[in-house]
């Protein structure tokens, strides 16, 4: 059996907890078959296990000395970022940021105002950070195929790069990643937000915010921004939850509106 720590990394929200705990779940570092979920949909708990610990250890650096490399795919960035923020901040949207910028002090800033402040850089970081990796072992997208064979083929295959050996069959692997697909709310979350933005402005259809967190809902003012359109955001603590909620806020940025931004938002 392989001693030396097993050295897994992924970008933050990339679901590498749950990859790490499937690896251990599923190999000869177990005895059991066992797959933890957290109320959130995290594996948070289990990763954090002296079991756990013992044979692995993770970052975020993506070094390509890795043991094992997980990477990002294009159009979930909000995805990993919400997913981040939810499972590893519990939604505290003071502690998540100062996470990201440490040397910012937050004082009792209202929710408009940080959502506001949210939308400027959003795109970018989300740019940044969630490239794929040439170097990866599997990834996120593997998690999701619509085809159940993906994922064990996936996680099998990171067991055996390892050395360690299958210790489960592929039905209970099937079985526990269904469980697990089902809780995982933020999955989709940016084509969401996306279709929810393009019927916006395109349609007149009323229909639900998908928004479930004040980041995505940052990532809706910054997409709207991108098309011209601002929202009159001050003092805008509660987020419309519908289209005409939201249409009855926006107006185009027009030469003539940049004397009065400041008053609006």
């Amino acid at each position: 059996m392989r001693t030396p720590k097993i050295h897994v990394t992924w970008p933050a929200g990339c679901y590498g907890s749950y990859i790490m705990q499937s690896i251990y779940a599923y190999s000869n570092l177990s005895t059991h078959t066992d797959i933890i979920i957290n109320p959130n949909g995290s594996s948070h708990d289990a990763r954090d296990s002296k079991e756990r610990k013992k044979h692995f250890t993770f970052d975020h650096l993506l070094s390509e000395h890795s043991d094992i490399i997980i990477s990002p795919v294009k159009g979930h960035e909000l995805d990993y970022f919400v997913n981040q923020f939810v499972k590893a901040d519990q939604g505290n949207i003071q502690q998540f940021l100062k996470n990201i910028f440490p040397d910012k002090h937050w004082n009792d800033e209202e929710d408009w105002a940080i959502r506001e402040w949210i939308s400027f850089w959003i795109s970018d970081l989300l740019a940044t950070g969630y490239k794929y990796n040439t170097n990866s072992d599997i990834t996120t997208d593997s998690l999701f195929d619509d085809n159940e064979d993906v994922f064990p083929h996936a996680i099998i295959g990171c067991i055996k790069k390892l050395g360690l050996s299958v210790n489960d069959d592929v039905n209970t692997i099937k079985t526990n990643h269904a469980v697990w697909k089902k809780q995982q709310q933020y999955h989709n979350l940016q084509k969401r937000c996306d279709k929810w933005i393009d019927d916006i402005v395109t349609t007149g259809k009323n229909i639900t915010s998908p928004c479930l967190t004040i980041v995505d809902e940052a990532y809706v003012q910054n997409c709207l921004r991108s098309l011209g359109y601002e929202i009159r955001c001050f003092k805008l603590n509660n987020f419309p939850k519908t289209s005409d909620e939201l249409r009855l806020l926006l107006y185009k940025e027009m030469q003539d509106d940049k004397a009065t931004k400041s008053k609006d938002c």
